[in-house]
């Protein structure tokens, strides 16, 4: 049955990155199928849960964007094989309520992320990270509160939720004229 789910999955993330949308019922629908624990109005464009999927959850109001990877085994202990042959390391991954994770960030085992808290993209987390911060880098480190990073950049807000097409395409190059 694991054995098949993989497949599945590994076919799901070919199409998935393939496509230019994908509703996100579909990708919250099959992190849960794949034994992620996954809460309320979750934003999911990213299906790289690890060989052990069952080890993650993730709270509330959560986006996942495009090819976070989420580790929870750690290979290096193949280096002890030789030694040790049925040795492994796994962690857990825990995710908070109201957390932005950017693009191509990875969470490694053991990582768990407090609440109100925004990932810079090309992350890479280990460790526990506490509620209302921004974190950033190689390894990841907090660069900054949630207020302060609101502060800093709300003069540079703007308001075009729900603006489409040629109207948001005219808005957003106004900005840069």
């Amino acid at each position: 049955m694991e054995i098949l789910l993989l497949k599945i999955k590994r076919k799901l993330n070919r199409f998935i990155k393939g496509s230019e949308f994908v509703a996100m019922n579909d990708t919250v629908a099959l992190a849960r199928a794949m034994g992620v624990k996954v809460g309320k109005r979750c934003r999911i464009y990213s299906t790289n849960f690890s060989s052990e999927p069952y080890l993650i959850s993730i709270g509330d109001h959560v986006t996942i964007t495009d090819n976070v990877q989420f580790i929870t085994h750690d290979g290096a202990v193949w280096v002890f094989r030789e030694v040790h042959p049925n040795l492994d390391l796994f962690g857990e991954i825990k995710i908070g309520n109201n957390i932005f994770i950017g693009l191509n960030t990875i969470l490694l085992p053991g990582t768990e992320i407090g609440d109100n808290v925004i990932i810079a993209a090309g992350s890479v987390l280990k460790g526990v990270y506490p509620a209302n911060s921004v974190i950033a880098g190689v390894p990841g480190k907090i660069i900054s509160t949630i207020e302060e990073y609101y502060q800093k950049n709300s003069e540079k807000f703007v308001a075009l939720k729900g603006v489409i097409g040629t109207d948001r395409e005219r808005k957003i190059k106004q900005l840069f004229r």
